[in-house]
């Protein structure tokens, strides 16, 4: 706690400059995962785009995971001497350890640099991408050094137990159906766990909400990755011109939705709109907008 004491005596002293910019790396790393996991996948890697997808997504829901079985409080509830950066409140939601937004630029990031291990120069900056968002989430007052350093473990420990999986899977392409149906029904019985298990605390609801989250995102990329392989099999073998308006208009459906989805679905209640609305955005990813560009495509 002395570090994050130490780092908020340097933020509440220094230029309001640096805080927003510290706020903006760790606001908008979940947004634009999300991006560039639909970038890839769309228009530049299938096969990359879908195992930077599923180590996300993955990750995440381990990490939502242990938040929910650990349940360890924010660092200001903890210590009285600290208090979170007023703008980073609002998106500091559920327990503390371990960090999902740390969690979420190291699965993406990690799984990229894996990718391109030859490109030097793109692997420091996804290691620098990486640290900038731990640090951000500290400097912010939202979490501890434990919790940023656990979520980059993770996101490492899934990363590499996703790509030695790989090697099982290339010999058994028949089994996508059967993978994607233990993983949907995994995650489920996860999201009942963590739902219907005992809480310390007064008011446990809002606590769960990203537990939906996770859920949703699971259940639609698997979904849509299965139905993908099964009925559509696009390929990234298209002119530069195509890829780029793939991802434009692309963008111009995600990016809305990602905003306004929780709201379209508020009269579900906030756990089933956010369950709803992740399931779309990543079935919508991998299957309904692919099925929609190839229609598009070969008319054309």
């Amino acid at each position: 706690m002395d570090y994050l004491y130490a780092l908020q005596s340097i933020r509440e002293a220094g230029p309001a400059l640096l805080n927003y910019c510290f706020l903006f790396i760790s606001e908008i790393i979940i947004p634009c995962a999300v991006a560039l996991i639909a970038v890839i996948y769309w228009s530049i890697n299938k096969e990359q785009g879908i195992i930077i997808g599923m180590g996300y997504v993955f990750s995440y829901s381990i990490n939502q995971t242990v938040k929910n079985i650990a349940c360890i409080p924010r660092p200001w509830l903890l210590d009285s001497r600290l208090h979170v950066d007023a703008l980073a409140e609002a998106g500091a939601t559920g327990f503390s350890f371990p960090s999902g937004h740390t969690v979420t630029a190291a699965s993406v990031f990690c799984g990229i640099s894996v990718w391109q291990k030859k490109r030097k120069w793109l692997v420091a900056l996804c290691y620098i991408l990486i640290l900038l968002t731990a640090f951000s989430r500290n400097w912010l007052g939202c979490h501890t050094m434990k919790d940023v350093v656990i979520a980059i473990l993770i996101a490492a420990v899934t990363t590499i137990s996703l790509n030695l999986s790989l090697l099982w899977y290339g010999k058994n392409q028949n089994k996508t159906g059967i993978l994607c149906l233990a993983g949907c029904v995994i995650s489920l019985l996860v999201l009942a766990f963590l739902v219907f298990k005992p809480y310390n605390v007064e008011d446990a609801y809002p606590l769960i909400t990203d537990c939906y989250s996770s859920c949703g995102m699971i259940c639609g990329l698997l979904t849509g990755w299965a139905l993908e392989r099964k009925f559509l099999n696009f390929t990234n073998e298209v002119s530069v011109k195509r890829k780029v308006l793939r991802v434009v208009i692309g963008m111009l459906i995600l990016v809305p939705f990602y905003i306004i989805g929780s709201k379209i679905f508020a009269f579900l209640g906030a756990h089933f709109a956010h369950l709803v609305k992740y399931f779309l955005i990543f079935f919508a990813i991998t299957y309904l907008y692919p099925l929609v560009f190839t229609a598009v495509e070969k008319r054309n």
